[in-house]
């Protein structure tokens, strides 16, 4: 039935071409992803300006905002609108720290946490009820 010899043919490659020891089977590997725009922009934000002094170096980051805060200050009127608006989406850098509890939080919180742990012990029986069928 079978007529073909069985080395080469159909999907049966010579052997001195099968699976080359230390090749790989995929030499172009998979293709590279694309980086997105955030994250091309954020690399070469963070890249270095080259300067005068290599000490003094400055972000691109840096230099930017320095730049506009520099106009802003100026009296540019469109530097001044959007460090205003920048501002206001960030926050202050107060509100950014943590706050303290005030007294009346404080005992606010201690009247909450008492109470739940009270309510906690209660609803933890200590013994099973017993069963009925061990009625003696």
């Amino acid at each position: 039935m079978n007529d073909r010899p069985s080395g080469v043919g159909y999907k049966r490659p010579p052997t001195q071409t099968r699976f080359r020891p230390g090749r790989s089977g995929n030499p172009g590997g998979r293709p590279k992803r694309r980086p997105s725009f955030r994250a091309a922009l954020l690399a070469e934000l963070a890249a270095t300006m080259p300067g005068k002094d290599p000490q003094r170096a400055l972000s691109k980051l840096q230099a930017l905002v320095r730049t506009l805060v520099d106009s802003a200050i100026a009296g540019d009127a469109r530097a001044q609108s959007l460090l205003v608006a920048v501002l206001a989406r960030i926050g202050d850098v107060e509100d950014n720290e943590p706050n303290s509890l005030t007294s009346d939080d404080r005992a606010i919180l201690d009247a909450y946490v008492g109470g739940e742990l009270k309510r906690r012990a209660n609803d933890a029986d200590p013994a099973p009820p017993p069963h009925e069928n061990n009625a003696e």
